[in-house]
């Protein structure tokens, strides 16, 4: 079965994004969750659990930041409470979180998502062996790289096919830093209409500063209509879409197209064009699909 994964802004898009036809939604909570599109603290995400089941879609928590000793505690906390309403996955970051996890007998609900570093099948199924419940490729390797990986992994792994993506993160305030060094009283906290622009290069690329630090994301917009073909007869069946900077009427008619590509594959090309066409702000393109990200020496 195929399963489209999304983020909603509130409870209520969970539906839209359920008859869109979405097969898993991503929710953010306080502390535990960087870069999430929403955050819903832990008596929301009991009522959204009956939600999610009543509408059988799968309720996916964001627990990614990486976690010192002194929050071990807190850590631990959550994952028994994830556990006590039953959430159908766990996306992390720090393999600390695997191994409070595992005490928990929640390992087979993980799904390891470390952003770059996934980027050969090895890698994938040894992590997979440790009873996890899926992987996330790496946004930075081609497809022909993806496609060779999924007919090699033995168990879930998922692919982000459309979006921003996150390019870099430091936990200092740099916009808060950089106002400061100016002299300038301007508070640029957990504002997402701010963006970076190279003198060499057109493209906008968003950046966010937020509790977790300073966040930048690519000066384009990931598109892979054409793709998912490959992907799907490559074993790849968990696609992600990048909710952030996107509106839910946005993110709705994205898994509506998506899901008429996985119906039709012979219609990716003409979405893509019409995407390009009707969205020129946006930059859209194919990511790394086709271009190495480094050398070969």
């Amino acid at each position: 079965m195929i399963n489209v994964i999304a983020s909603p802004k509130e409870i209520g898009d969970i539906i839209k994004l359920k008859q869109a036809g979405a097969n898993s939604v991503i929710l953010g909570t306080p502390f535990f969750s960087v870069r999430a599109v929403s955050h819903f603290d832990n008596e929301t995400l009991k009522e959204i659990k009956k939600i999610c089941i009543y509408n059988e879609i799968q309720m996916y928590v964001l627990m990614n930041r990486f976690f010192v000793e002194e929050e071990l505690k807190a850590l631990r906390t959550q994952l028994a409470y994830l556990k006590d309403i039953d959430v159908d996955g766990i996306y992390f970051t720090d393999m600390g979180v695997f191994y409070e996890a595992e005490k928990l007998g929640l390992q087979n609900k993980l799904i390891y998502n470390p952003d770059t570093i996934i980027t050969n099948h090895l890698d994938v199924n040894a992590y997979l062996a440790l009873g996890l419940k899926m992987c996330t490729l790496s946004k930075e390797i081609t497809l022909e790289d993806m496609v060779k990986m999924g007919k090699q992994i033995k168990g879930e792994s998922e692919v982000i096919v459309h979006g921003r993506l996150n390019m870099m993160h430091s936990k200092r305030n740099l916009l808060t830093n950089y106002m400061q060094f100016l002299n300038k009283d301007i508070d640029l906290r957990d504002k997402q209409d701010l963006y970076l622009m190279e003198e060499s290069r057109e493209e906008h690329m968003p950046i966010v500063e937020d509790e977790h630090g300073t966040h930048v994301y690519t000066g384009f917009t990931l598109c892979s209509f054409e793709e998912i073909e490959d992907l799907i007869k490559a074993g790849i069946r968990n696609f992600r879409i990048e909710s952030m900077f996107m509106d839910i009427e946005a993110i709705v008619q994205i898994i509506q197209d998506y899901c008429k590509v996985i119906e039709d594959p012979e219609r990716g090309r003409e979405l893509y064009q019409k995407y390009q066409t009707e969205y020129p702000q946006e930059n859209i393109t194919k990511g790394f699909l086709y271009k190495k990200t480094g050398l070969v020496k």
